[in-house]
């Protein structure tokens, strides 16, 4: 079983990410956020090696729907989780609404359920329009679906957390896990607010993952996850 140092490394790991998610949150409450854009555009070039933190530790409104999550665990006893296989399917529904984006498609559709751009938005600039009342309605609406599962909203819908996992795919630190003293309890799988099936990776390439190492903290053998330098998946095939 674990030992106290290791519990002790994970649960600093994770006060640390919820200080940092707090000042960014701050920031947005003090409208100073969207003046961070060339300070937070740094995490994109970062996500190609060390992946995708900023959906995980710097995202305001990814950081609302994790405490929705908290307050369903507090009222439910049980969260719900997509099937897997729906989830298989589904995930892939934001890149598609990111690949809309990018050839500029239905952009005025897709403007309004951008949470980084509309929603965060709405606490920096004094906009009024309807396409911003209705973001701020789409946004209300997640958080509280975020009661009943784990961040809806960056898993199926943010086109952003896409940008930012499809570039994580190169990444050679990751989450690791050792074959040899896992005991498939699969608590790492309930603990991912991402719905990545941890347990069965060597090493999690997926652009779901947001570096939020709760399925470290979950692990009840020390040493069997970790967040450390992978080797790339160069001529071998890797589940996703």
């Amino acid at each position: 079983m674990r030992t106290n140092r290791a519990m002790t490394g994970s649960r600093k790991v994770q006060w640390v990410r919820r200080i940092t998610q707090f000042v960014f949150f701050g920031l947005l409450l003090t409208g100073l956020y969207m003046d961070l854009r060339m300070v937070l555009i740094v995490f994109l070039p970062a996500s190609l090696l060390f992946g995708n933190f900023f959906c995980g530790w710097a995202c305001p409104y990814g950081s609302l729907q994790e405490l929705m999550g908290n307050i369903g665990n507090l009222i439910f006893k049980k969260k719900f989780k997509m099937p897997k296989n729906i989830q298989k399917y589904l995930q892939y529904l934001r890149y598609v609404l990111f690949l809309i984006l990018i050839v500029g498609v239905l952009d005025l559709v897709l403007t309004p359920i951008n949470g980084y751009g509309t929603f965060l938005g709405q606490f920096s600039e004094d906009s009024t329009n309807a396409a911003s009342t209705v973001a701020l309605g789409i946004m209300l609406f997640y958080l509280v679906l975020g009661l009943f599962f784990e961040r809806p909203f960056c898993n199926y819908l943010c086109t952003e957390a896409a940008k930012y996992g499809i570039a994580s795919m190169t990444r050679i630190f990751s989450i690791k896990r050792d074959e040899a003293s896992c005991i498939s309890c699969k608590k790492c799988d309930r603990a991912c607010p991402m719905n990545i099936e941890v347990s069965v990776h060597e090493q999690v390439r997926n652009g779901q993952c947001i570096n939020c190492m709760k399925c470290i903290d979950a692990c009840p053998v020390a040493g069997t996850l970790s967040y450390s330098r992978v080797r790339l998946p160069i001529g071998k095939k890797t589940k996703q």
